[in-house]
Protein backbone atom coordinates (compact mmCIF):
# COMPACT_ATOMS: atom_id res chain seq x y z
CA UNK A 1 0.00 0.00 0.00
CA UNK A 2 1.38 3.32 -0.89
CA UNK A 3 0.94 6.22 -3.20
CA UNK A 4 -0.98 4.20 -5.80
CA UNK A 5 -3.57 3.07 -3.21
CA UNK A 6 -3.89 6.62 -1.90
CA UNK A 7 -4.49 7.86 -5.46
CA UNK A 8 -7.30 5.26 -5.83
CA UNK A 9 -8.89 6.61 -2.65
CA UNK A 10 -8.53 10.23 -3.76
CA UNK A 11 -10.30 9.39 -7.02
CA UNK A 12 -13.46 8.60 -4.99
CA UNK A 13 -13.46 11.96 -3.18
CA UNK A 14 -16.35 14.18 -4.26
CA UNK A 15 -18.64 11.41 -5.49
CA UNK A 16 -22.11 12.00 -4.12
CA UNK A 17 -24.50 9.19 -3.33
CA UNK A 18 -28.15 9.04 -4.27
CA UNK A 19 -30.67 11.05 -2.28
CA UNK A 20 -32.20 9.10 0.59
CA UNK A 21 -35.65 9.87 1.97
CA UNK A 22 -36.44 9.68 5.68
CA UNK A 23 -39.03 7.03 6.52
CA UNK A 24 -40.91 9.27 8.97
CA UNK A 25 -41.77 12.93 8.87
CA UNK A 26 -40.82 15.28 11.70
CA UNK A 27 -43.49 14.80 14.36
CA UNK A 28 -44.40 15.96 17.85
CA UNK A 29 -44.37 12.51 19.52
CA UNK A 30 -40.75 11.84 18.45
CA UNK A 31 -39.77 15.36 19.54
CA UNK A 32 -41.36 14.72 22.94
CA UNK A 33 -39.60 11.35 23.31
CA UNK A 34 -36.26 12.96 22.44
CA UNK A 35 -36.80 15.78 24.94
CA UNK A 36 -37.73 13.27 27.65
CA UNK A 37 -34.68 11.11 26.96
CA UNK A 38 -32.33 14.12 26.82
CA UNK A 39 -34.13 15.91 29.66
CA UNK A 40 -34.37 18.99 27.45
CA UNK A 41 -37.03 21.32 28.82
CA UNK A 42 -36.87 23.98 26.07
CA UNK A 43 -40.53 25.04 25.67
CA UNK A 44 -40.03 25.66 21.93
CA UNK A 45 -39.99 21.89 21.51
CA UNK A 46 -43.03 20.80 23.53
CA UNK A 47 -45.14 23.75 24.76
CA UNK A 48 -47.67 24.60 22.02
CA UNK A 49 -48.73 27.92 23.53
CA UNK A 50 -45.19 29.13 24.15
CA UNK A 51 -44.00 28.03 20.71
CA UNK A 52 -46.98 29.68 18.97
CA UNK A 53 -45.93 33.06 20.47
CA UNK A 54 -42.31 32.58 19.38
CA UNK A 55 -40.76 33.82 16.13
CA UNK A 56 -41.33 30.30 14.73
CA UNK A 57 -45.09 30.31 15.30
CA UNK A 58 -45.16 26.64 16.27
CA UNK A 59 -43.23 23.84 17.87
CA UNK A 60 -39.86 23.09 16.28
CA UNK A 61 -37.64 20.03 16.59
CA UNK A 62 -34.39 20.25 18.56
CA UNK A 63 -31.66 20.86 15.96
CA UNK A 64 -29.63 17.99 17.40
CA UNK A 65 -32.34 15.59 16.17
CA UNK A 66 -31.31 16.24 12.56
CA UNK A 67 -29.69 12.85 12.03
CA UNK A 68 -32.52 11.10 13.90
CA UNK A 69 -35.04 11.76 11.16
CA UNK A 70 -32.91 10.06 8.52
CA UNK A 71 -31.85 6.92 10.38
CA UNK A 72 -33.15 3.77 8.67
CA UNK A 73 -35.43 1.49 10.69
CA UNK A 74 -33.71 -1.24 12.67
CA UNK A 75 -36.36 -3.73 11.58
CA UNK A 76 -37.30 -5.01 9.15
CA UNK A 77 -33.98 -4.62 7.35
CA UNK A 78 -34.18 -2.44 4.24
CA UNK A 79 -31.78 -2.45 1.39
CA UNK A 80 -30.10 0.89 0.83
CA UNK A 81 -28.39 1.94 -2.40
CA UNK A 82 -24.59 1.80 -2.19
CA UNK A 83 -22.93 5.03 -1.15
CA UNK A 84 -19.44 6.34 -1.81
CA UNK A 85 -18.60 6.26 1.93
CA UNK A 86 -19.43 2.55 2.11
CA UNK A 87 -17.30 1.96 -0.98
CA UNK A 88 -14.45 3.80 0.75
CA UNK A 89 -14.81 1.64 3.85
CA UNK A 90 -14.91 -1.58 1.81
CA UNK A 91 -11.81 -0.58 -0.15
CA UNK A 92 -9.97 0.17 3.10
CA UNK A 93 -11.17 -3.09 4.68
CA UNK A 94 -9.89 -5.09 1.70
CA UNK A 95 -6.52 -3.35 2.11
CA UNK A 96 -6.32 -4.44 5.77
CA UNK A 97 -7.56 -1.27 7.47
CA UNK A 98 -10.17 -3.01 9.65
CA UNK A 99 -10.18 -0.72 12.69
CA UNK A 100 -12.50 2.27 12.69
CA UNK A 101 -12.79 5.19 15.06
CA UNK A 102 -14.88 8.36 14.72
CA UNK A 103 -12.50 11.25 15.34
CA UNK A 104 -14.68 14.28 14.65
CA UNK A 105 -18.32 15.22 14.11
CA UNK A 106 -19.57 18.73 13.40
CA UNK A 107 -23.11 19.81 12.59
CA UNK A 108 -24.44 23.10 11.21
CA UNK A 109 -28.10 24.02 11.44
CA UNK A 110 -29.44 26.29 8.69
CA UNK A 111 -33.17 26.38 9.40
CA UNK A 112 -35.54 24.86 11.97
CA UNK A 113 -37.47 21.66 11.43
CA UNK A 114 -41.23 21.79 11.95
CA UNK A 115 -43.70 18.96 12.53
CA UNK A 116 -44.76 17.75 9.09
CA UNK A 117 -41.37 18.41 7.46
CA UNK A 118 -40.00 15.49 5.48
CA UNK A 119 -36.23 15.22 5.37
CA UNK A 120 -34.00 13.84 2.64
CA UNK A 121 -30.25 13.65 2.63
CA UNK A 122 -27.25 12.73 0.61
CA UNK A 123 -23.62 12.43 1.48
CA UNK A 124 -20.26 12.32 -0.14
CA UNK A 125 -16.68 11.69 0.83
CA UNK A 126 -15.04 15.11 0.95
CA UNK A 127 -11.49 14.29 2.05
CA UNK A 128 -9.04 11.46 2.64
CA UNK A 129 -5.60 11.73 4.16
CA UNK A 130 -2.46 9.97 3.05
CA UNK A 131 -1.60 7.02 5.29
CA UNK A 132 -0.66 8.33 8.74
CA UNK A 133 1.00 6.69 11.71
CA UNK A 134 -1.23 6.89 14.81
CA UNK A 135 -1.05 5.32 18.26
CA UNK A 136 -3.76 2.86 17.15
CA UNK A 137 -1.94 1.91 13.96
CA UNK A 138 -1.32 3.25 10.49
CA UNK A 139 -4.42 4.49 8.76
CA UNK A 140 -6.34 7.00 6.70
CA UNK A 141 -8.64 9.75 7.95
CA UNK A 142 -11.79 9.87 5.83
CA UNK A 143 -14.23 12.80 6.01
CA UNK A 144 -17.80 12.67 4.74
CA UNK A 145 -20.33 15.47 4.49
CA UNK A 146 -24.06 14.89 4.89
CA UNK A 147 -26.46 17.45 3.39
CA UNK A 148 -30.00 17.45 4.81
CA UNK A 149 -32.91 19.12 2.98
CA UNK A 150 -36.61 19.51 3.66
CA UNK A 151 -39.52 18.84 1.31
CA UNK A 152 -39.07 22.33 -0.20
CA UNK A 153 -35.51 21.51 -1.21
CA UNK A 154 -34.09 23.90 1.40
CA UNK A 155 -30.90 22.88 3.15
CA UNK A 156 -31.80 22.47 6.82
CA UNK A 157 -28.38 21.31 8.00
CA UNK A 158 -25.08 19.65 7.28
CA UNK A 159 -22.90 17.21 9.15
CA UNK A 160 -19.22 16.52 8.72
CA UNK A 161 -17.96 13.16 10.01
CA UNK A 162 -14.32 12.08 10.10
CA UNK A 163 -13.25 8.51 10.82
CA UNK A 164 -9.86 6.90 11.12
CA UNK A 165 -9.64 3.55 9.30
CA UNK A 166 -6.51 1.85 10.62
CA UNK A 167 -4.57 -1.39 10.62
CA UNK A 168 -5.03 -3.34 13.84
CA UNK A 169 -1.93 -4.77 15.48
CA UNK A 170 1.76 -4.54 14.69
Amino acid sequence: MGLEFYEELKALVGQEGSRLVAVDEVCKPMIRHWCEAMQDGNPLYTDEEYARKSKYGSIIAPPTMLLTWTMPPLWPPREQPPHPFEQFLEKLDKAGFYGILITNVAQKYHRPLFPGDHITFTYKVTDVSPEKKTSLGNGHFVTTTFIFTNQKGETVGTQSLTVLKYRIGP
